[in-house]
Formats: structure tokens, C-alpha cells, sequence
């Protein structure tokens, strides 16, 4: 049998990123909106707002091409995602002709990911990852806009719901009003 061998230190960082990940899961509409105010580069703008309006992964917005987008029926096309899979999603409300027409974006993924960080420690002060804005719409579609969960599993490209589960933090005030609305 053979053992792995981990650096302690390693164990650590993978700890504080994933804890760092899951504190901020939760972004709320209005933080997003403040990073998309904050963001000056088209590019950017695009690739934040497929992120957390459309709920694509990193990889699905650097590889988004023009003709995937179908404005007029608000869907997008995600070809070969994770696992290899197809689906469709939803397009996001902050994309227009204009900005759809950056695409192919051609922005290195290093890249991408350092400026959601950056912009996300500056202007609200926390860590956020790229992942954090497909997190946020996943919350966004189950909590605030009240889909189904397969729906919104499809969206998101999940075999499995609790998967998507993950992606949606439960909103304790939003079950007990719903509670109540049964009596």
C-alpha cells in the first residue's frame, strides 16, 4: 500500500480557501451589482455577468462563443462543459448585442480569476473566486427568484441535485414565511 505524503502547510492553504469559499457563497444581488459598477473593462463586465447571471463555470465563459448566445430566446448554448455534457441555460439580464459581440473573449483564466479577487476584496471585502458568482446564481435562481431546484439544475449542468443543493445556502426566514403561507 502507499501512503500519500502532504505538506502540512498545503493542508492548511486548501483549508482556508475552502473556508474562505464557503463564507462567501452568499452573494446577494446587490454585491454583485457593485463589482459590475466598479468594473470598467467590457471583457470583465461580460465574463462577470455570465458568471453570475447565466451561472457559468470559468471554463464555459473563456470557451463561449458569438453564436451560442440566442438573445432572442434568452438562452445560451453551452457546448462540451464539464464532464462533456451539452445543456442550455438561461441568459443573463446584463447581456446585450453590444457586449455579446466581445466574444470569443480571449482572456487567460489567471487572469479572469485574479481580477474577480482583487475587485471582490476591494470593493467588498472579502475573498470571492470566479466560482463564488456561479454560486451566487444558483442561490439567486432557488432563493430569491423561487425555481425549482431541477430546474435550476439543469441549468447549471449538474448530474446530481444535491449538488446543486450545495450551490443554494438555505434561507431560514424565506422556509418559515413559506411555512406559514401552507396555514
Amino acid at each position: 500500500m502507499r501512503l500519500l505524503r502532504v505538506d502540512v502547510h498545503v493542508l492548511k492553504y486548501l483549508k482556508e480557501v475552502y473556508n474562505a469559499e464557503i463564507k462567501t457563497v452568499n452573494e446577494t444581488i446587490e454585491e454583485f451589482k457593485k463589482i459590475l459598477a466598479r468594473e470598467k473593462d467590457r471583457k470583465f463586465k461580460l465574463a462577470f455577468a455570465l458568471g453570475f447571471g447565466s451561472g457559468l463555470r470559468i471554463s464555459e465563459v473563456l470557451n463561449l462563443q458569438f453564436e451560442d448566445v440566442n438573445l432572442k430566446e434568452h438562452q445560451i448554448f453551452i457546448r462540451q462543459g464539464k464532464g462533456g455534457k451539452d445543456r442550455i441555460t438561461v441568459t443573463s439580464p446584463w447581456l446585450n448585442s453590444s457586449n455579446i459581440s466581445l466574444l470569443p473573449l480571449n482572456i487567460p483564466k489567471r487572469t479572469l480569476q485574479y481580477r474577480i479577487s482583487t475587485i471582490g476584496k476591494r470593493i467588498l471585502g472579502k475573498t470571492i473566486s470566479f466560482h463564488t458568482l456561479r454560486h451566487g446564481f444558483g442561490n439567486f435562481m432557488v432563493n430569491e427568484k423561487g425555481l425549482p431546484m431541477p430546474l435550476v439544475q439543469s441549468m447549471m449542468g449538474h448530474s446530481r441535485i444535491d449538488t446543486t443543493g450545495i450551490y443554494t445556502m438555505a434561507n431560514p426566514k424565506q422556509a418559515i414565511e413559506k411555512a406559514w403561507e401552507v396555514f
